[in-house]
């Protein structure tokens, strides 16, 4: 039997009507979704070079400072999520508390809605201590990464934060 039949047949007995809805640029959407994943797969990498990669931070103790305006909810849990990967034991506290003799991370972020969903777009973080700034990063949005998770995007960036040169009159 050919295939044609089997489809005909398949076809006459379909009742009613068929929709088929139009993505406004199916292309670009399987290279996002590529690139997300690969993005993805390297942060996963990551994460577990971290875990067997004995380096520990240069700080013990770092305090958050918690921002009201970002609107990125897994933000913080990432970032202290990563720092303890590091050995680096975390406390976040409210503005105008920061806690004596502690390295303050300082952040900033906004995500971006598209399709019904939100993603994280940019983000500055810094480290300082007694007001000077002993290391700052940011993630600058990438278009193929967009839908990639908010760990997938800053792992890396913590992590480059974390061990970023520092000025000896300055440290911790």
């Amino acid at each position: 039997m050919t295939r044609f039949p089997v489809v005909a047949l398949t076809l006459l007995a379909l009742s009613g009507c068929i929709t088929v809805q139009s993505l406004p640029n199916p292309t670009m959407d399987i290279f996002t979704f590529t690139f997300s994943t690969a993005s993805e797969m390297q942060a996963f990498v990551e994460k577990e070079r971290q875990r067997f990669d004995r380096r520990q931070a240069p700080y013990s103790r770092i305090c958050i400072q918690w921002n009201d305006k970002v609107t990125v909810p897994d933000f913080v849990r990432v970032v202290q999520d990563s720092m303890t990967r590091r050995g680096v034991e975390t406390q976040v506290y409210q503005p105008g508390s920061v806690p004596a003799d502690c390295v303050t991370f300082l952040y900033a972020a906004t995500r971006v809605w598209e399709k019904d969903n939100a993603y994280l777009n940019y983000a500055t973080m810094a480290l300082q201590k007694e007001g000077h700034v002993l290391a700052s990063v940011a993630y600058e949005p990438r278009v193929m990464d967009r839908w990639a998770s908010t760990e997938a995007k800053l792992v890396f960036l913590v992590d480059q934060l974390l061990f970023a040169l520092r000025s000896p009159a300055v440290a911790p």
